[in-house]
């Protein structure tokens, strides 16, 4: 079986078809494993993803018959070593993970993932929340063996409310509403009946159903509901989590896959109720709520939900998911259980895989390292910048900033080498000759200095302040001819580059002292 490694978003809209026949075939398929949903989840993420896509070798056009949705995270130690974690492409927006595969090519696909991950560079791969049967959870560790990787079972009870995320409540919705009432205690179905008919003779109470018209302000109460609810638990992280939750859900309503009705009281908002909404698997799945924890009155969670359960059996849903969590008011909804397989597979030696990073994570480790740089952590800096050059060592951005790091460190001559190669990625850009000059200054190399800053000027005649820099270094490699001639051309006027000051008295001749360091140019913002 081959494995093709999926990693461009238009590559990934071409599968649609092929995707959605995968997805209907397999009985362990879920929406955040759908292609409507990753389509809008994909193109935004911050981190490198990879799709794994397998199909069997003849004849060449084969259709795939399994995807494993990857992404890629890089991680930096005390020490500034960069190893890169392999994570599901849903987390942490999905509550639940894993893959699909036809029933038929189950065994085949896993094995044949396996062996394409170990090719890939990390040094842990966090298999959380993965939704599946047991067995084809089995299949999946089965193939990392225990002389190169450790499997660790990770435990996901909230240590606040002892609340079991590894456990997901769900009900089985029958094609009747009363039908389903029936599977309820007797105090539960007279409650939703009596609560629902307090919303459905419109009085004092009604709900809406968002549309595009007033999507985003919809998702702003509820956020705003759910924010003033975990403030206190979620501290310094609500914001982000506020704010990928919004986008999430907004690109999910663009897509078809949110029903949001909100509860009133008049003209005043009272909880709001995010679905997410699967037609090819008829499945709800209930994913955040907010409510004004100051209202007083019926409670909101019990009516949202109840009317939540009956539109979706009216609509032909057959599975109403609460998700992941073991919270005790779920059990009131004549619910089942499911459980989630949540490891971490990780190597020996806590290095990637191959000893390099992955080239799909370079720009990543890149952002690290640059951090790290401009926070003056030089040592940590230098260890990524050499670790992202083994792996791709032509990628200039990291050639430019590990060449002024150098410099800044007062090894002059290492920069000059990594200018130079840099030179040779980019031949047509100025900058990498004017950092070359640079070098070659404080290296006392003073002709070789003008011969790169004669290319600057070459590839960039307006330059300010090329010419007077190319006139320092002529005079002082002795060249007095053709830094006076430059001079009377009145080219050297110009203003400095960057800063960088321009002699003040050109007709001196005597050159700088070789060991006397020219000035540094500060990396980018």
């Amino acid at each position: 079986m081959r494995i093709d490694i999926i990693d461009r978003v238009e590559t990934f809209h071409r599968l649609r078809d092929n995707w959605n026949a995968v997805y209907d075939a397999d009985a362990d398929a879920q929406l955040f494993l759908s292609w409507e949903w990753l389509a809008g989840w994909l193109p935004n993420l911050s981190t490198p993803w990879v799709i794994l896509a397998a199909r069997d070798d003849q004849p060449e056009d084969a259709p795939y018959v399994a995807f494993f949705p990857l992404r890629f995270e890089v991680k930096a130690d005390a020490a500034g070593h960069l190893t890169n974690e392999l994570k599901m492409a849903g987390s942490y927006a999905a509550d639940y993970t894993g893959l699909i595969a036809r029933p038929d090519a189950e065994a085949r696909a896993i094995a044949a993932f396996v062996r394409q991950i170990r090719q890939l560079h990390w040094a842990s791969f966090s298999v959380d929340n993965f939704r599946g049967s047991a067995l084809r959870f089995r299949q999946l560790l089965a193939h990392f063996s225990q002389a190169t990787f450790v499997a660790t079972p990770l435990n996901r009870v909230n240590a606040h409310d002892q609340v079991d995320n590894a456990i997901c409540p769900y009900a089985q919705l029958p094609p009747d509403w009363n039908a389903y009432l029936d599977t309820l205690s007797a105090n539960t179905r007279q409650k939703i009946r009596r609560l629902l008919k307090l919303v459905d003779c419109g009085d004092a109470y009604h709900i809406t159903h968002t549309t595009a018209a007033t999507v985003q302000n919809d998702l702003r109460t509820l956020l705003k509901f759910w924010e003033a609810r975990w403030r206190s638990r979620k501290g310094d992280s609500v914001e982000a989590l506020v704010r990928s939750n919004f986008f999430m859900l907004l690109r999910s309503f663009e897509r078809g896959l949110l029903h949001l009705p909100v509860l009133w009281h008049g003209d005043r908002p009272l909880a709001a109720l995010a679905t997410l909404m699967d037609a090819r698997k008829r499945a709800f799945l209930f994913y955040i709520t907010g409510r004004d924890e100051t209202f007083d009155g019926p409670p909101p969670g019990l009516i949202l939900h109840g009317h939540s359960i009956r539109h979706a059996i009216a609509n032909g849903f057959t599975r109403y998911d609460f998700l992941r969590g073991n919270e005790r008011y779920k059990y009131s909804f004549g619910v089942s259980e499911e459980r989630l397989h949540c490891h971490v597979i990780a190597t020996r030696d806590h290095r990637n895989l191959g000893g390099k990073l992955d080239p799909h994570a370079v720009a990543g480790a890149l952002k690290l390292a640059t951090e790290r740089h401009q926070a003056g952590k030089l040592a940590e800096a230098e260890i990524g910048y050499r670790q992202i050059l083994e792996t791709a060592p032509r990628d200039d951005n990291t050639l430019h900033r590990f060449g002024q790091l150098l410099a800044t460190k007062g090894d002059h001559r290492a920069a000059k080498r990594i200018f130079a190669r840099l030179i040779e990625v980019r031949p047509d850009t100025f900058k990498p000759r004017l950092c070359l000059g640079q070098s070659c200054e404080a290296l006392g190399q003073f002709s070789e200095a003008a011969d790169a800053y004669r290319e600057v000027a070459r590839l960039q005649p307006d330059a300010p302040g090329i010419a007077g820099l190319l006139s320092r270094a002529l005079l002082r490699a002795g060249r007095n001819e053709e830094a006076l001639r430059l001079v009377a051309s009145g080219a050297a006027a110009q203003p400095p580059i960057d800063g960088i000051p321009l002699p003040q008295d050109m007709p001196s001749a005597s050159p700088r002292p070789p060991h006397t360091t020219a000035p540094t140019r500060a990396i980018p913002a």
